[in-house]
């Protein structure tokens, strides 16, 4: 484990953004990005410093796989929503889809998932990954679903690949087997929405717009409609931003599963 980010600085740049929004503040303030946040030693001194500064709820997104260290889980337990991660109902699937270190095996990661259901009073929500073929089966899903029933969450958010993957093999779980899971959890469950159209709140346009853009499309793939809704701007703006990044090379389209995505070029002209 490692600092990788001081805490005073991440808690500085949160200052100024919330100093920056105080009339407009988020609806919550959530540990995600592209990697696992529980790695960082001192995640705890950044959740209490949050929670210094405002009553804005705190979420962790996770993997899971080191709750089973009691000192981890410890330094998270200040946070107003855990959601935790489990895909696989077997170790076959948790290697096919998880590809963990062989120093976290499939009962670590439950042991820890368990582990945390016990010792957390705050918000438990349980993230289930669907995918299609590898953990879509009726005998995978049963297993799950026993496992769930052991973890005891609060809920279980029930999602799956909308966003082009790694590996062009993989696809998204069809609607079918997302309700199927869903009546199987029973009324914990909770598909998961994609995007909800949130109407214009703010006005970003021209360069800052397109800057915009690039830090969204520059960390995973979108579709027009999910950036037009998430930044808060009309649809044609949107389109004619995205038209002028295609023209100057910076991002350019494409498809996965029938959807156009945006995507920034790994070497822009």
């Amino acid at each position: 484990m490692d600092v990788f980010a001081s805490v005073r600085e991440v808690l500085d740049e949160l200052e100024r953004y919330l100093t920056d929004h105080h009339d407009d503040l988020p609806d919550f303030i959530t540990f995600a990005g592209s990697g696992e946040p529980t790695l960082h030693s001192e995640i705890d001194k950044i959740i209490h410093g949050i929670k210094g500064m405002t009553t804005v709820p705190v979420v962790l997104l996770t993997n899971g796989s080191l709750l089973h260290r009691k000192a981890v889980l410890n330094r998270v337990l200040a946070v107003d929503y855990l959601v935790p991660s489990l895909d696989a109902g077997c170790p076959e699937t948790y290697s096919c889809i998880n590809r963990p270190t062989a120093a976290i095996p499939y009962e670590k990661l439950i042991e820890g998932l368990i582990a945390a259901r016990q010792a957390y009073h705050g918000h438990y929500l349980l993230e289930v990954l669907l995918v299609d073929g590898i953990n879509t089966g009726e005998e995978e899903l049963d297993k799950l679903k026993e496992w769930i029933n052991r973890i005891k969450p609060d809920a279980v958010q029930i999602n799956t690949v909308f966003r082009p993957p790694a590996e062009s093999n993989i696809h998204a779980a069809s609607e079918e087997t997302i309700q199927y899971f869903a009546r199987l959890v029973g009324e914990k469950a909770v598909p998961v929405a994609y995007y909800t159209h949130q109407g214009v709140r703010r006005h970003v346009q021209g360069k800052l717009l397109k800057a915009v853009i690039l830090k969204t499309v520059g960390i995973r793939p979108c579709t027009i409609q999910e950036m037009t809704d998430s930044i808060g701007v009309s649809r044609s703006a949107m389109k004619n931003a995205v038209q002028a990044l295609i023209v100057s090379g910076k991002v350019h389209e494409m498809n996965f599963d029938g959807v156009s995505h945006i995507a920034i070029l790994a070497h822009p002209e």
